[in-house]
């Protein structure tokens, strides 16, 4: 139960990851755009959102920290968004961002602890 605890708050993080990549590369920085986006991802955010959700309820139950799973959402958001903005945006991404993300990381095992 653990692990699907766990693969529910990664994939629940993972649509949130795609959401923002799909917005910055489909459409434009618009009001019209962001209605149009926000009506079209309706569906994909309503699942992610009810994934992680219960993730996190299930989660907290089972190994009773939030705040860990909390860490793990934070660390899968910021390496999908890190990797889908270079392969889909077609981005640079500096030294910088790479030891961000390592931090995160970090602090993500820490939380575990």
């Amino acid at each position: 139960m653990k692990f699907l605890v766990i693969g529910a708050i990664i994939i629940g993080a993972a649509v949130f990851s795609l959401l923002p990549i799909l917005s910055a590369y489909f459409f434009q920085p618009t009001l019209k755009d962001s209605i149009r986006f926000n009506v079209y991802f309706l569906p994909l955010s309503f699942i992610g959102n009810i994934v992680l959700a219960w993730g996190f309820i299930q989660g907290s139950t089972i190994f009773g920290n939030t705040v860990m799973l909390g860490g793990i959402q934070t660390g899968v958001n910021a390496i999908l968004i890190t990797v889908l903005s270079i392969l889909v945006l077609r981005q640079n991404i500096s030294v910088y961002s790479i030891i961000g993300i390592l931090l995160i990381a970090i602090g993500a095992i820490l939380l575990n602890k």
